[in-house]
């Protein structure tokens, strides 16, 4: 009797066997035969192939598998084996930025021993800006595109038009994302195209959304740079993430949308760029807004003033550009910069920098006026006239909110009556509105009780957004708040600002979120209830602190100051002593006094 034995077999890297479409090329065709004797039931063996193209020969019923990335324990495990120095923090660094590939890893090892001694954070130091670094990594990645260009043209070029893609603040692109891309190929062409890709394994796939590793990716784009693709192909990515999204309802929908400036700013197209930060859509606040503004009042601040600038800095600089890019300027210029800086003076203005942010005021009614004058009163200008002339109102409305928080009380309280003057019943009446519950606040700050009751009782803004619940105007309804607290009337201020909070958590507007928080706590405070007054002064500082908010900050502290001082507790000094020193740094003397007498009230 013979006893059989199973068997197993291994053939690797078939790819080199395979054709454009995954079959055995006539050369190789006796592999067929060979699958499917190893195949049949009565052989007992299990046959392993491994291969970076997907066999698709329909005579043999084989089983796909994809091996996924390396989780960093096996890296890690990997690594100690082969004696390598472990740096934890590297060691996930580069596993994360090779997809936890295997292939990847072995390679990566071998550089690390032979050139590095061992000592992986020295190479990741020296190497992490570039993926494909080492020379076999290089070679490997080099191979497999070449044989698809060969292969595949089509499919190729799909390949190299995605390395566009950035994969950062949105990782994964949707299959509407890569058809944008095929804009010279026929549609019933489109599916195929993609299929070639994930059965070459050369793009990455999740229920429907794609992603290029990133050694492809920078192999992937460095050969787009030098096509003459490179332009077309950010200008189609650029049209297809402002068209994907119509209207701005979470925080991901807001940024897919900005995806659009850098793809424009690949190719130095900066008017585009800045259009992309200026295009209005209706917003969860029931607004129609620039992408800047709603950016704005989710928590985006510092990312987004360091766009700004750079599209700014472009055009105050266009005279020592080429003149194409003067020509591109000065068309920004006169169209769209006024805005951008009334969009940056805010941003400015929530990071601390308020003097910054008066002199980009500033420059919007400069701007505004400026291109107002040149304006012919008819009928195709009424849209620009009115934007203009809400420009001017806006950034007069937001200086005065500047100088109110640098406690110019006076200065602020002539600007809001300087908005209501020009917008009271013209077609930015809705201005003079907001200009009179900031004005409320300043009153019921500087004493005069009276006037602000009246203005926040008869307030048709305020009574609207209470009516129809959009949460249009939220941070005049804090504000609101805020002056109901200081006339000593706490019902009404605690309604304002659970109002308040209820639209900013719905809608994700931190800092009104923060703002009403620490409203409640000074509630809380002034009702002997210290334990949920320093509760919500923690969760408004930690709100606060996460987006850099410096002004509200800095009150925050010293309203938790006050609470530690009507506990009799130490812990004020400390709250005090944070507020001084970020209004100081604000350049703020007025709220430094303001602190201060507050402080030596107690300690002196």
């Amino acid at each position: 009797m013979i006893n059989c034995t199973k068997i197993g077999v291994l053939i690797d890297n078939i790819e080199s066997a395979l054709d454009g479409q995954g079959r055995f090329i006539e050369a190789h065709r006796n592999y067929v035969e060979l699958l499917r004797v190893l195949s049949d039931t009565h052989v007992d063996s299990t046959t392993i192939i491994t291969s970076r193209d997907r066999l698709c020969e329909p005579s043999l019923n084989v089983e796909h598998y994809r091996l996924p990335g390396l989780e960093k324990s096996a890296w890690l495990h990997f690594f100690q084996n082969r004696g390598a120095e472990i740096d934890l923090p590297t060691l996930e660094d580069m596993q994360r930025a090779y997809g936890g590939n295997a292939k990847a890893m072995g390679i990566l090892c071998g550089t690390i021993q032979e050139d590095f001694a061992g000592n992986m954070a020295r190479y990741w130091q020296e190497n992490r800006a570039d993926p494909l670094a080492v020379t076999d990594l290089k070679n490997l990645t080099v191979s497999q595109i070449n044989r698809l260009q060969s292969l595949d043209l089509s499919a190729y070029r799909l390949l190299c038009r995605l390395g566009c893609y950035r994969y950062q603040d949105v990782a994964k692109i949707p299959t509407s994302g890569l058809y944008s891309l095929l804009w010279d190929i026929p549609a019933i062409e489109h599916r195929q195209i993609i299929t070639s890709l994930r059965n070459r394994s050369l793009i990455e796939c999740h229920q429907g959304e794609y992603w290029l590793h990133p050694v492809i990716r920078a192999e992937a784009i460095s050969r787009l740079r030098t096509s003459t693709d490179w332009e077309i192909t950010n200008q189609k990515a650029a049209e297809f993430w402002t068209e994907s999204i119509q209207q701005i309802t979470t925080f991901k929908d807001a940024i897919q949308a900005l995806e659009a400036y850098y793809h424009y700013i690949e190719i130095n197209q900066f008017e585009l760029a800045g259009k992309v930060i200026l295009k209005s859509r209706n917003n969860q606040w029931r607004q129609y807004l620039p992408l800047g503004s709603t950016l704005y009042r989710m928590g985006c601040v510092q990312p987004l003033i360091s766009l700004i600038n750079q599209i700014i800095q472009k055009v105050e600089n266009y005279h020592s550009e080429r003149s194409v890019m003067r020509s591109i300027c000065r068309r920004l210029e006169s169209h769209n910069l006024s805005e951008l800086y009334n969009i940056l003076g805010d941003l400015y203005w929530i990071t601390g920098k308020i003097n910054l942010a008066i002199t980009c005021q500033q420059k919007t009614i400069q701007l505004a006026t400026k291109n107002l004058k040149s304006l012919i009163p008819q009928q195709e200008n009424k849209h620009k006239i009115y934007y203009l002339r809400m420009l001017e109102v806006d950034s007069l409305l937001s200086i005065g909110l500047y100088q109110l928080d640098l406690w110019e009380l006076e200065a602020s309280s002539q600007l809001f009556q300087q908005v209501i003057d020009k917008a009271q019943n013209t077609d930015h009446h809705r201005w003079a509105e907001k200009a009179s519950v900031c004005l409320a606040l300043v009153n019921s700050y500087s004493g005069f009780h009276e006037k602000a009751r009246e203005a926040v009782t008869t307030s048709q803004i305020i009574i609207q957004e209470l009516n129809e619940h959009t949460g249009r105007h939220t941070y005049f309804i804090q504000m609101l708040g805020q002056t109901y607290l200081n006339l000593g009337d706490y019902i009404q201020a605690k309604q304002m600002f659970t109002t308040a909070l209820n639209f900013a958590e719905k809608s994700h507007y931190t800092q009104v979120k923060a703002k009403s928080l620490s409203g409640l706590a000074q509630i809380y405070d002034h009702q002997s209830e210290f334990e949920l007054a320093l509760t919500y002064h923690a969760q408004a500082i930690e709100l606060l602190d996460k987006i850099g908010a410096k002004c509200d900050l800095a009150v925050a502290y010293f309203q938790l100051g006050l609470t530690y001082q009507n506990l009799q507790s130490p812990s004020s000094r400390e709250a005090f002593n944070r507020a001084i020193e970020i209004f100081t740094q604000m350049q703020a003397p007025k709220q430094v006094e303001r602190v201060s007498k507050n402080y030596f009230t107690e300690f002196n």
